[in-house]
């Protein structure tokens, strides 16, 4: 009786993250932005359903102790197209609140615009190549 229950417990704290995450791209209008950006438009249901796909199939993935030696190489595409998902995630979230508009206004930075993003961009790229070569060897 115990297991079904925590069977019944895993499973909705399952939807619940899930229901969370969805809501979180949603807000952020991440799907429509990037088909905007991207001039895409056409292909917004193409996105929606391999999001859902792949969120599913690393899902079923990660519960059924599957593992690919697929080699160096596609670990490295993988790990470029999941840090592109992230540094996505993380403007999208800049936009959405507005940070870099109220700091360019509130320091008077609009000459700087150019340098005040380039900085965002190399310490995000010397940070995460920090942490994943000396940190994390």
């Amino acid at each position: 009786m115990l297991k079904y229950v925590a069977a019944f417990v895993g499973l909705a704290e399952g939807i619940v993250v899930g229901s969370a995450v969805v809501a979180f791209i949603t807000l952020l209008d991440i799907v429509p932005r990037l088909a905007q950006v991207t001039e895409t438009e056409n292909y917004i249901g193409f996105y929606e359903i391999v999001i859902i796909l792949s969120g599913t199939i690393v899902s079923l993935a990660w519960f059924s102790n599957v593992s690919l030696n697929a080699g160096k190489v596609i670990l490295a595409l993988v790990g470029l197209l999941m840090g592109v998902f992230v540094g996505l995630l993380a403007s999208a979230l800049t936009e959405v609140t507005n940070v870099i508009p109220v700091i360019i206004n509130r320091f008077q930075l609009h000459d700087y615009i150019r340098y005040v993003l380039g900085s965002l961009v190399t310490g995000k790229v010397v940070g995460s190549l920090i942490y994943w070569i000396v940190i994390n060897k």
